[in-house]
């Protein structure tokens, strides 16, 4: 990955959950930038408001604080000038604001790859949480409530057409509802194996470039199998090698339009040893060289 600006995205919200606000730190000591390859500049890590308890907030747990961190997002990465953006998490939800100050950054169209175990496409009338994270997804395609200011005015910030979510096995009935009716196209983590990441990945990468001015690679480390990382919140059987992800991600890069990749999910407390980290590094190695 050539002339990339590296930014830290702490975000999370719920107050167990801190140890995603460890996360870039971690990644950067496993080794993460030096693994991108190329010329790499590091931007640090945004700061955002402290989260020490939950609040809910219909049917939302922490929404106001959910809320001012995506605005400081948004106002940081549309400022941003770059080739290319990696993002660290953090939590997924970090994906608003990043969509939404991005696209005015790089303008057009945006398409997405999201890899996750879950669907985070949930609202606050189907979750069964409150969790912000397992809504974010649904929040960026407009679907749910409004969201704040000037980000609320860019909904959707991602249209459901150019969005691919793979890797799943988690999904709620609700979600897997939706996506019935989305014209989002949806691979489980089961299709991909089915089918092999060598033949999914090509296929991934053009229908994402057909379809749009630039891509986003969203990388939810749990959906990778909890045999290469463990340090998750909810390690969920049955995932993605990280060779498997690493070839999707190199597919996307060949289209000439992957701008953005965010990686989230890892949960830094729960990474005593370290290996988690050094497999999320090797994967974008693999990936890139």
């Amino acid at each position: 990955m050539r002339y990339a600006s590296v930014v830290g995205l702490p975000i999370f919200t719920l107050a167990k959950f801190g140890g995603m606000g460890m996360a870039p730190g971690k990644l950067r000591k496993a080794g993460f930038l030096s693994a991108l390859g190329g010329s790499v500049l590091d931007e640090g890590d945004l700061e955002l408001p402290r989260l020490e308890r939950d609040v809910p907030d219909g049917g939302m747990k922490n929404y106001a604080y959910f809320q001012e961190a995506s605005q400081g997002i948004y106002q940081t990465l549309r400022k941003l000038s770059a080739e290319r953006v990696v993002l660290l998490g953090g939590e997924c939800s970090m994906v608003v604001g990043a969509l939404a100050g991005l696209g005015e950054s790089f303008g057009g169209k945006p398409g997405m790859l999201w890899m996750d175990a879950h669907g985070d496409f949930n609202t606050p009338e189907t979750t069964p949480s409150s969790y912000i994270g397992g809504m974010c997804l649904a929040m960026a395609c407009g679907r749910g409530p409004r969201l704040v200011g000037s980000i609320d005015a860019r909904q959707p910030l991602l249209e459901e057409e150019r969005l691919v979510h793979l890797g799943s096995r988690a999904l709620d009935p609700p979600e897997s509802k939706a996506f019935e009716t989305s014209p989002a196209l949806l691979l489980t983590s089961d299709q991909v194996r089915k089918s092999g990441a060598k033949k999914v990945a090509p296929e991934v990468a053009k229908r994402l470039s057909d379809r749009a001015d630039w891509i986003v690679c969203h990388l939810d480390v749990d959906v990778l199998d909890p045999d290469s990382v463990l340090a998750v919140n909810y390690p969920t059987p049955g995932g993605l090698k990280p060779a498997e992800a690493a070839a999707l991600i190199r597919a996307l890069d060949g289209t000439g339009k992957l701008k953005v990749l965010e990686v989230a999910a890892y949960n830094a407390s729960l990474d005593d040893d370290g290996s988690s980290a050094a497999a999320v590094v090797g994967l974008v190695k693999e990936a890139f060289e």
